[in-house]
């Protein structure tokens, strides 16, 4: 790595990632494009994750929080000491594949501002297949690339440019990723998918762990969707009713994708398990706007005018 000006600074959020990030900082160590820094942001209460960090991977640059941090605010940070042209956010318990920055900043030289990879899986369990086909259907480095709407800071980058205009993050949200790619998608700055770009996530937990945080996510997501986009109490209602429908047609969606995409033998295999937390993630939705339907209180915008 570079000691000038980097053109990519690659920021990571950590929180009690010891068990993964060697692996992680590892496959960024091995990337075929070079003009990069990385910058890690750990906010877990251990010294475990600074002793590897800062004596296996000194080209680092390490910072504790001395308080905890959601991994939005922790990329924030990173961003307030990133130097790059371009910042990339990964996470610390996904593995890059060598040419990922290449084909980001590929895809940046191609006019791209916003740009998104694909999400691969590390592991095979037929959970952790379920949970990734849940969350990542629509990233699948089978399909073709094009325009997405929203893109996950697991694997993306913002010309510094843009996120000028578009950013920060909102730190106290996990929804903060889809809040930044519709705000660029309403600047102008369509997020664009690029499939050979990929990174290889790991999904480490239970079905009562993801039942939960498909369901918070799902709570968390509605009501930052009804907000940035100025719904009526009218239309929240609406969608209320319809969400028994809407949830079939996500999963068709996914099985689309998946087909197209060459995982639709994991699709039927995983079924049961995306349509649990599919569910859970429909009930969160649903709680929210049922809160909304009966408190009807004033709801404050998301977007940004500036």
């Amino acid at each position: 790595m570079i000691s000038s000006r980097p053109r990519v600074s690659v920021i990571i959020p950590a929180y009690y990632s010891y068990e993964t990030v060697e692996t992680c900082l590892g496959a960024i160590r091995a990337q075929t494009f070079r003009d990069l820094e990385v910058i890690l942001i750990n906010s877990s209460p251990e010294e475990i994750t600074d002793k590897i960090v800062t004596t296996r991977f000194p080209e680092v640059i390490f910072r504790q929080s001395p308080k905890r941090l959601l991994p939005h605010a922790a990329r924030n940070y990173g961003v307030n000491i990133a130097r790059g042209e371009i910042l990339v956010f990964t996470d610390p318990d996904c593995k890059a594949r060598s040419d990922w920055l290449a084909r980001l900043v590929e895809a940046h030289d191609a006019g791209h501002s916003v740009v998104g990879g694909s999400m691969g899986l590390g592991t095979r369990h037929w959970i952790e297949r379920g949970v990734h086909l849940s969350k990542f259907s629509w990233l699948l480095s089978g399909l073709p690339s094009g325009p997405r709407q929203v893109i996950p800071t697991a694997n993306a980058s913002y010309l510094r440019r843009v996120w000028d205009i578009v950013g920060p993050f909102e730190g106290n949200l996990f929804s903060g990723d889809t809040l930044l790619s519709w705000r660029a998608f309403s600047k102008g700055f369509i997020p664009w998918f690029e499939p050979r770009a990929v990174v290889e996530h790991r999904h480490a937990g239970n079905l009562c762990f993801y039942w939960r945080e498909f369901f918070e996510r799902g709570k968390e997501f509605a009501g930052v969707r009804v907000k940035f986009e100025h719904w009526s109490r009218w239309r929240v209602a609406a969608y209320l009713i319809l969400l028994p429908a809407l949830l079939l047609l996500v999963l068709m969606r996914a099985g689309r994708d998946a087909f197209r995409s060459g995982w639709g033998l994991n699709f039927v295999l995983t079924l049961p398990v995306q349509m649990i937390f599919k569910l859970a993630w429909s009930l969160g939705e649903a709680r929210t706007h049922f809160r909304l339907v009966i408190q009807k209180p004033k709801l404050k915008s998301c977007r940004r005018d500036s």
